[in-house]
């Protein structure tokens, strides 16, 4: 037998055999680790731990589909959550344009700079117009939105006390 088959062979006889979920029960002893690891890392690298370590192989669909049947979906904010903060967003500015608006969705601020970005990616798209007040609002579930605190601002006076 040549070599180049001799390494392709696993080094050791006992390795276990790949587990291929095919039932929904066939993740649920894997349902913790799962959602551990999904809240440390990208799904790829999920399913590549999963496969290279615990010999669990599934398809991304799979997992996706799991993920959201144990709603550990949230991680990554959906284009209808930006569409619905970018509509709030622009009502309240324009009841009071200089209003400033903080969004929290499940639990954790959204940085005002994504949902930037994702305006001008939707603008340039044609998803959204400029010129769009956007009146209808959508309900996002989880999702709320508050004015800031402003930032305390300091006076020179007011620093110096504080030298040391």
């Amino acid at each position: 037998m040549s070599d180049y088959y001799q390494q392709a062979r696993p080094s050791h006889r006992s390795e276990l055999p790949m587990f291929r979920p095919t039932k929904p029960e066939d993740w649920e002893p894997y349902r913790d680790l799962i959602a551990h690891l999904y809240n440390e890392m990208k799904l790829k690298d999920v399913m590549t731990e999963m496969q290279v370590v615990h010999r669990f192989k599934a398809t991304e669909k799979q997992y996706k589909t799991q993920l959201k049947k144990w709603n550990l979906d949230t991680k990554y904010i959906k284009a209808s959550e930006y569409m619905a903060m970018i509509k709030t967003k622009r009502l309240r500015e324009a009841e009071n344009p200089p209003k400033q608006t903080r969004f929290i969705l499940r639990g954790r601020t959204v940085d005002p700079k994504d949902i930037t970005r994702f305006e001008k990616r939707a603008l340039k798209k044609g998803m959204i117009k400029p010129e769009d007040q956007m009146y209808e609002q959508e309900l996002v579930e989880d999702l709320l939105y508050d004015t800031p605190s402003p930032e305390p601002s300091y006076s020179y006076a007011e620093a110096s006390q504080y030298s040391y």
